[in-house]
């Protein structure tokens, strides 16, 4: 059996002394003073580096024996050698796969291209690629399945069949498409477990390369047969060649330690955005939480990342992620943590740079010019932190270069709450609710949007408007050009128009309600968005939902109105991954088409497109420069224009909804199901929608269904994958 520790809440109540727990954590566990700056500082020197980390080491340790939150064992001798694995034998020709006729396959040393078009994965920004399960070129398929890349053959459909197969180290779902190569990106998790024997529920692939340590539970010492083994979770980038199809090969494989955290791939460079969490170092600071910890014998570099690369000749390079020359300190001070940029040339056998920040990792987005990553304190003492750090890196040069940072107030959502236009960065935020020490409500959250200007070193805000929706709560956004759009929520969908054209004067200038609300917007057009959300009942708000689409026509830009909608599931119990996952929506604007994966949970009672109710508008916000009352109210769109859904099959189902989108409306064309009767119904891990021409093939794990778009009632085009089942270790 694994068992994973964490610092457990109910250690509170056994401390004296405390009038409550709000209090204990008020007092305990309240991170250091924000200074109101978010300046990063170059280290000047390996030594103070060292002084760094103990100090912060010790901050953290000295918290953690105040409350009780220690490691529930004390470490004797713990010498763990985490060696990265020798992942250079990776690759596998064609496994078991039937070799497709040779007039498929290139033979010039490219993969084959498709002359018809198709779509693609969505991304927030043209020129900036981002990951996902599964890629295609028009021709093949190219999919991640845990540690199994496959290449599935999809032009023409009739011969729909994989032809090549490549194993990788580590688990993962991203994968990128360059050319004639595919980027895997998988991880090992790490983590605790006992090694003497039996079952081990979540595998660990480094089991030959952690260490083990005998632990002392309460005085109780542990079978040694069942050491206790770590392993620091790790990040491989597999880097494929597939210009032959049907015999990928091993370009190079670069395990880092570390979880990915973010990625992008801009032409054939691919930025990694990688986090050693605090935690992530048992290994070398086992008896954190102790009055008599030590950490005189701990090297600076036990406490950076290392990497091991391997090339398919044997060929290995390994050392530090970065140095202490690479890193920076944010002025506020936000632990031991270590948050590693990586730029990896994938056209040069996986070279890399790389560049460091020691602080707790965030969110990421990223322009053509520019990644920002963001970083958000929290803490459980009520107290939480209203101010989140942004730090710029320039991606003009063959490595990235902080050259920014600035600070805005609140959280953010998303990545698609940030986004560059003209070299300014505008940023959506929501303050949230914070609480006395008795857990008392004070304030209710209230949402902001900044823009920020690079100005000698400081991402400075320049323009801000501030108290849009009190009450609510950021549920999407997206910045267009001069344009910008928020949802809030509540119980209703206040659908925001945000005039940015004037830098330093964003202004609030439309609103709209409607039920439910929106988790990704995609622009269609200049004046049209389309919408993936959720509709909730103003009457029935816990039993009438579903999946929603709709489409905002936004020509009066102060006047946006609702001019399309269709509810999936509602009444019945309805879930799509697109609701958090943007990946998963498929939108092909060349053919006006859109698809999503839905989950049906039970028998639908009823699916019919809902009436738009205007009602009451809330508050649209203010700026320091704008009028309190800024913003008009919209009319309500006429319902009649709306779409109507035919009626599904009854006793739920799962699999891919298409549909005709344009800026005249939404209307479903039908459904591809993605239960392999013959088989059982096996649930899928994901599901993508893609188009290829003429055809729309619903891609799982479990294997592809596709159909003709003009005849989704049968499914001609099938292929089921051999079930790869849990992993597990035995003795």
């Amino acid at each position: 059996m694994m068992f994973r520790y964490a610092w457990a809440a109910g250690t509170l109540l056994l401390v004296s002394g405390c009038g409550s727990i709000a209090g204990l954590l008020n007092d305990v566990l309240t991170f250091p003073e924000e200074t109101g700056t978010s300046e990063l500082k170059r280290f000047e020197s390996r030594q103070e580096l060292a002084d760094y980390f103990t100090e912060q080491i010790t901050a953290r340790n000295d918290r953690a024996v105040n409350s009780g939150f220690g490691f529930p064992f004390r470490a004797g001798e713990f010498a763990v050698d985490v060696a990265l694995e020798d992942a250079a034998a990776g690759g596998s020709d064609n496994l078991g796969a039937a070799p497709p006729p040779t007039d498929s396959i290139a033979q010039d040393g490219g993969t084959l291209s498709s002359d018809q078009d198709f779509s693609q994965t969505t991304i927030q920004e043209e020129g900036v690629d981002e990951p996902d399960v599964v890629k295609t070129d028009g021709a093949f398929l190219y999919m991640i399945d845990n540690s199994l890349v496959r290449i599935v053959r999809v032009a023409p459909p009739e011969d729909l069949g994989v032809v090549g197969e490549f194993t990788v180290s580590g688990f993962g779902r991203d994968l990128f498409l360059y050319q004639d190569k595919v980027i895997a990106i998988t991880s090992t998790g790490g983590g605790y477990f006992f090694g003497g024997g039996g079952i081990i529920a979540e595998p660990l692939p480094l089991l030959d390369d952690v260490g083990a340590v005998d632990i002392a539970f309460d005085g109780f010492v542990s079978d040694p047969s069942n050491d206790l083994l770590f392993a620091r979770p790790q990040t491989h980038v597999t880097v494929i060649d597939v210009s032959t199809p049907d015999a990928p090969t091993l370009v190079s494989t670069t395990a880092f330690e570390g979880s990915p955290s973010a990625s992008r791939m801009i032409g054939g460079t691919l930025h990694l955005v990688l986090s050693n969490f605090q935690d992530f170092y048992i290994d070398v600071l086992p008896a954190l939480g102790t009055r008599d910890l030590e950490l005189s014998g701990i090297e600076v570099e036990q406490l950076l990342p290392h990497f091991r690369q391997t090339t398919p000749e044997g060929g290995e390079t390994e050392g530090l992620v970065v140095t202490w020359e690479e890193l920076s300190r944010p002025t506020d001070a936000d632990g031991f943590g270590v948050v590693s940029v990586v730029t990896i040339d994938v056209n040069a056998g996986g070279s890399f740079t790389a560049v460091g920040v020691v602080a707790e990792p965030g969110l990421a987005y990223a322009s053509t010019n520019a990644l920002y990553l963001t970083d958000t304190n929290y803490n459980f003492g009520g107290n939480l932190r209203e101010t989140t750090d942004v730090y710029k890196f320039d991606l003009s040069s063959d490595r990235a270069e902080p050259v920014a940072t600035g600070s805005v107030p609140g959280r953010i959502l998303n990545q698609y709450s940030m986004g560059e236009f003209e070299e300014k960065l505008r940023v959506a935020t929501t303050v949230g609710a914070t609480f006395t020490r008795m857990m008392g409500m004070q304030s209710g959250p209230f949402n902001n949007v900044y823009i920020l200007e690079e100005r000698g070193g400081s991402l400075q805000t320049i323009g801000r408007v501030e108290n849009i929706a009190p009450g609510e709560t950021i549920q999407s956004a997206r910045f267009l050009g001069n344009r910008g759009y928020l949802v809030t929520f509540l119980q209703v969908d206040p659908f925001f128009t945000l005039d940015l054209s004037d830098a330093r004067n964003p202004r609030v200038v439309g609103k709209l309600k409607v039920p439910g609300f929106s988790t990704f917007l995609q622009p269609m057009d200049e004046n049209h968005i389309l919408a993936v959300g959720e509709f909730v009942s103003e009457e029935s708000p816990f039993s009438d939902r579903g999946v929603q689409l709709s489409i905002f026509d936004v020509t009066d830009f102060a006047n946006p109105v609702q001019t399309s909608n269709i509810v999936l599931g509602r009444n019945s119990g309805a879930y799509s991954e697109a609701l958090f996952n943007p990946k998963a929506f498929t939108y092909f604007p060349e053919r006006n088409l859109a698809a999503l994966p839905l989950s049906v949970f039970s028998q639908l009672i009823f699916e019919e497109p809902i009436g738009i109710d205007d009602g009451d508008l809330v508050d649209g916000g203010t700026s320091s420069d704008n009028p309190p009352d800024g913003g008009v109210d919209a009319p309500p769109p006429d319902a009649s224009d709306e779409s109507s859904s035919p009626a599904p099959p009854t006793g739920g189902f799962d699999g891919l909804v298409v549909f005709s989108v344009s800026p005249d409306g939404i209307s479903e064309m039908g459904r591809v199901s993605t239960r392999f009767e013959q088989e059982g119904f096996f649930f899928s891990s994901f599901t993508r929608g893609v188009f290829i021409g003429d055809n729309v093939f619903a891609v799982t794990n479990n294997g592809v269904r596709g159909a003709r778009v003009d005849d989704l009632a049968t499914t001609p085009f099938e292929l089921m994958f051999e079930s790869q089942g849990p992993v597990f270790f035995t003795d």
